[in-house]
């Protein structure tokens, strides 16, 4: 079994001794697929993201699917990578140089930042997060006004002239 093969190596490759060939045999390597590139975004409104990217080559492994992560600032680990949306293949997905668009759903107020991973049966490319230009894809949701009024509106007595209004979040407001 050979190892630290790279898939450039593909070819066509003959034994043979004197004047005779003796066995000609085609190699044909593959691997994880390479990045997306060119990730943008596109649209980025309060209750949605679209992103669009440019594929890569798939190593001679068809591309199955493209996995758009992001990060969310209003999340308990805002570093954490979540899972967005999965994208499936279908032909032309697979061959590079085709722009492929993804939608996201999104909260108002909260900053995010997008990667794409491709993935075919050997594997997963390494997240791309940059566009041609180096601009990382990042959107910040507009603030929108809540959908309905609070809940279990109070009032509590401060310091002297001073009034604290406090209210339940209703956390269907922000999903």
């Amino acid at each position: 079994m050979h190892r630290d093969i790279v898939v450039s190596q593909s070819n066509r490759y003959y034994c043979d001794i004197g004047l005779k060939v003796i066995r000609q045999v085609s190699l044909l390597y593959a691997g994880r697929p390479e990045p997306p590139r060119d990730v943008r975004v596109t649209s980025c409104v309060a209750d949605f993201v679209e992103l669009s990217w440019v594929t890569s080559g798939d190593n001679n492994s068809p591309i199955i699917e493209y996995i758009v992560y992001y990060t969310d600032s209003s999340a308990s680990d805002p570093e954490e990578l979540v899972v967005g949306t999965r994208r499936r293949s279908r032909g032309k997905g697979s061959s590079p140089g085709t722009t492929v668009r993804g939608v996201v759903p999104t909260k108002p107020w909260v900053e995010y930042k997008f990667y794409v991973v491709a993935k075919n049966a050997l594997g997963m490319s390494d997240k791309a997060g940059q566009s041609d230009d180096g601009t990382s894809a990042v959107c910040n949701t507009p603030q929108t006004a809540p959908r309905r009024n609070p809940e279990e509106v109070c009032t509590r007595l401060g310091r002297p002239n001073q009034l604290v209004i406090v209210w339940k979040v209703n956390s269907t407001d922000f999903q």
